[in-house]
């Protein structure tokens, strides 16, 4: 007061006659009389002790939800709604996935720039203006050194009580192991299905009952049954197949008894009618509680031999 004068609404922890202690807000104003000495200071002050209590749980109740949201090893962010937009605020583990040490150095970015293809962003917020959410969609990203990683996330879009977008949340996660593992499972599954294609005896996979449909057929299985392709074998019944149906039934049985059933012969027909004898071993295949799951088998047609 005495080098300004005034001080408006400054708060103190104060305390009543009887001990209790609260919290008062007040303005105060140092009188001064002609020769500009003190004389009074005058002032209005009042309780905000409810005020003050809500003012500090709301403040502890960020500070736990900042904790909680540090504590997730998935990014969770907030954006301006807008294909320029930036990033308004993001968690520790969000700043760390995109190269930044603290949530502080991301903040004010734009966030179109994270994408390799800019064009992402316009992409997203077109997307969420239409349909208000976009679920677990991926994009190719960069980090702030340039280094590139594949994203997974999560958008919303927030919107006021007129429709108006105030901000994009979402939630996203580096998933470049796991995309590198699905491309290298393709990978070998792609080799292993040239492999299985390449011989020249069916393989094939079907359901454990007698009714059972193909599951699986490589190539040469299609063919040897007169189909073209493995996909109009898929899902027709295996019984079928068969000149004498009741062979199926017994071939269930024998699988169900031992397990496994090797170089046993059946009569059996093509598409198209033609009979041949196929020579087959069959296996049948059970889950960790004993339950059949599948059948497994390779055949081959013996009728020259």
């Amino acid at each position: 007061l005495e080098k300004d004068g005034v001080w408006r609404e400054f708060v103190s922890l104060c305390k009543r006659k009887n001990g209790d202690s609260f919290y008062a807000e007040r303005t105060s104003n140092l009188l001064k009389d002609e020769k500009e000495l003190p004389v009074a200071i005058h002032g209005v002050f009042r309780d905000i002790s409810e005020r003050k209590r809500t003012e500090i749980e709301i403040v502890e109740s960020e500070k736990r939800y900042r904790e909680l949201f540090d504590s997730i090893k998935e990014g969770v962010y907030q954006s301006e709604p807008t294909a320029d937009g930036v990033f308004t605020w993001i968690n520790q583990a969000g700043a760390e996935i995109l190269g930044y040490n603290s949530p502080e150095e991301a903040i004010g970015t734009r966030v179109k720039n994270i994408y390799i293809n800019p064009d992402d962003r316009k992409i997203i917020v077109e997307k969420l203006t239409k349909e208000g959410v976009w679920r677990n969609f991926s994009s190719l990203c960069k980090r702030k050194n340039g280094e590139r990683f594949c994203m997974e996330r999560t958008s919303n879009l927030v919107t006021d009580d007129k429709g108006k977008p105030t901000r994009i949340d979402g939630i996203f996660r580096d998933i470049t192991e796991r995309k590198r593992s699905e491309e290298e499972l393709q990978e070998s599954e792609r080799h292993y299905r040239q492999l299985l294609d390449s011989l020249k005896e069916g393989i094939y996979q079907s359901a454990p009952t007698v009714d059972g449909t193909f599951t699986w057929i490589n190539q040469a299985g299609a063919e040897i049954l007169g189909y073209n392709s493995p996909e109009e074998v898929i899902g027709t019944q295996v019984k079928d197949i068969y000149v004498n149906p009741d062979d199926r039934k017994e071939l269930i049985a024998k699988l169900e008894k031992d397990g496994i059933w090797r170089d046993f012969t059946s009569y059996c027909k093509r598409k198209n009618g033609e009979r041949f004898i196929s020579e087959r071993t069959s296996n049948l295949e059970r889950d960790e509680s004993g339950k059949p799951i599948r059948i497994t088998g390779v055949f081959r047609d013996i009728t020259e031999r």
